[in-house]
């Protein structure tokens, strides 16, 4: 008993010392898998330029290779950390991200800038659910683990915005190649203060055996899912390849559903969407992305083709709303520990949807401080509701599938995204179609498309009144 209750120093003291060593490598690597999520986009015209692709589409697979990568590998990352060591996956996967890193960086032919780049993604999917399992092993459930969530998600907010601005940067002034190279010093630091101070923790109790026919199943349908939602409106939504990838996504993942049900040692257990508010925090994690993403991608084509600002100068704008979301969310732990998670979550939502509405009626000119303001308040009120998610989508997760629960935290996140630029360019597109004079009609369509990220926020205050039960700290 008495050695039960010196143990509140001991984990006082170690967090001060190696804990904060720990959340600095997991939140350092998130951040750099954000970074690389969106570094690319201003690089990319330049890449064109230099390299020769045949057709747009080549380029655009160089964009889009690390998303399919990222989401179709991830489930299977969390299970591996799971069963073999989630700082063993986690720091050979630093090391394979390094490798994919040169790769892209010194690429002699398109083909091996994508190759690169898919690989970069695969390596990241292995990465992010090992960090986040490595946290909740680390630091217990409670206020401790509230905070530390709440730099994890400060780390992801701020490696997106980032990535928007030093792209631009390194791009302006280093050249395209230094967008991937930038990665190899970073990832030797970490992956040198990873093999120092981050301790080893598995599922100890469960079958070493892989699910293999899960991991085929999820890995072939969530690529396929993500490709059609992302490409649709590129190729066309009745299009070949968006048709074929529909028929190969929908009956893999419904024969998925069906096998992991059956399964004793599954990839991914159905019954973890009944612990806690994991299956809450999940879905409310694919409605916030939604709104959010979509909304980003309608503001970042209003900022560049219709204000005319270059990309340095976009990346800029969004960078005011990346410092609000970063010193929010290390403060969002706090929030939860003082007025509970549902409340918070709830206000986060609502606040957020506020941050949309300011802005969907864009004006013609002198759009900018609209944007500025309402980008400050959603970002203000985002970043609360997706570390609140966070929080419930991890909390009550069993120590064997701590990765696997940081894993689905990411595919919800990834597939709300996908969702969410796929919804609102086809409304833009559609609304614009109907509208008169060219430069009128593309506006109205994304006053359309930015209603339409209103929605998926409503849809969201909506689902978290509705499941308020499943959410713990009420």
């Amino acid at each position: 008993m008495k050695q039960q209750e010196s143990s509140p120093a001991t984990v006082e003291s170690g967090f001060r010392s190696r804990q904060f060593w720990q959340l600095t490598v997991i939140c350092g690597t998130q951040f750099l898998v954000a970074l690389d999520y969106s570094i690319i986009n201003v690089a990319a015209p330049s890449i064109g330029e230099s390299m020769d692709f045949s057709s747009g589409g080549g380029l655009a697979w160089v964009l889009s290779a690390y998303p399919l990568a990222f989401c179709g590998f991830l489930l299977l990352g969390g299970r591996v950390a799971d069963l073999y060591g989630r700082k063993r996956v986690f720091v050979w996967s630093l090391a394979g991200f390094l490798l994919a890193s040169l790769l892209a960086g010194l690429a002699w032919s398109p083909a091996a800038l994508i190759a690169g780049r898919a690989l970069q993604g695969v390596a990241a999917a292995f990465i992010a659910p090992a960090g986040l399992g490595l946290l909740q092993a680390a630091i217990p459930e409670g206020p401790q683990r509230e905070r530390a969530l709440g730099v994890y998600g400060s780390a992801l907010s701020a490696g997106f915005v980032s990535g928007m601005v030093l792209g631009g940067v390194l791009t302006e002034f280093a050249g395209w190649r230094s967008v991937f190279l930038i990665n190899v010093p970073i990832v030797l630091v970490f992956g040198l203060l990873a093999k120092a101070h981050l301790d080893e923790s598995r599922d100890r109790h469960a079958s070493r055996d892989l699910d293999l026919t899960g991991v085929a199943l999820i890995t072939t349908g969530m690529v396929a899912l993500v490709f059609a939602l992302t490409e649709g409106e590129r190729y066309g939504w009745t299009s070949a390849p968006i048709l074929l990838a529909a028929v190969v996504a929908v009956p893999a993942v419904a024969l998925f559903v069906r096998v992991e049900s059956r399964k004793r040692h599954a990839l991914v257990p159905i019954s973890i969407f009944r612990t806690a508010g994991i299956g809450a925090a999940n879905l409310l994690n694919v409605l916030l992305i939604c709104s959010y993403g979509g909304m980003l991608f309608i503001l970042t084509l209003y900022l560049q083709t219709h204000l005319g600002l270059g990309a340095l100068p976009t990346g800029l704008t969004f960078a005011v709303s990346g410092a609000i979301a970063i010193v929010t969310g290390i403060y969002a732990g706090r929030f939860v520990e003082r007025f509970g998670l549902y409340r918070v979550l709830l206000f986060g939502i609502v606040v957020e949807t506020i941050g949309i509405l300011v802005m969907v009626g864009l004006p013609e000119g002198y759009g900018l401080a609209l944007v500025l303001i309402g980008t400050s308040v959603n970002a203000f009120g985002h970043i609360i509701a997706l570390i609140t998610t966070s929080i419930a989508g991890t909390n009550g997760a069993e120590e064997g599938r701590q990765a696997t629960a940081g894993a689905l935290i990411n595919v919800s996140q990834q597939l709300g995204l996908a969702i969410g630029v796929g919804v609102v360019t086809s409304v833009a597109a559609h609304f614009a179609a109907g509208a008169g004079g060219p430069e009128a009609a593309t506006l109205e369509g994304w006053r359309w498309a930015l209603w339409c990220s209103v929605g998926f926020a409503v849809a969201a205050i909506a689902t978290t009144v509705l499941l308020r039960r499943r959410f713990q700290g009420d």
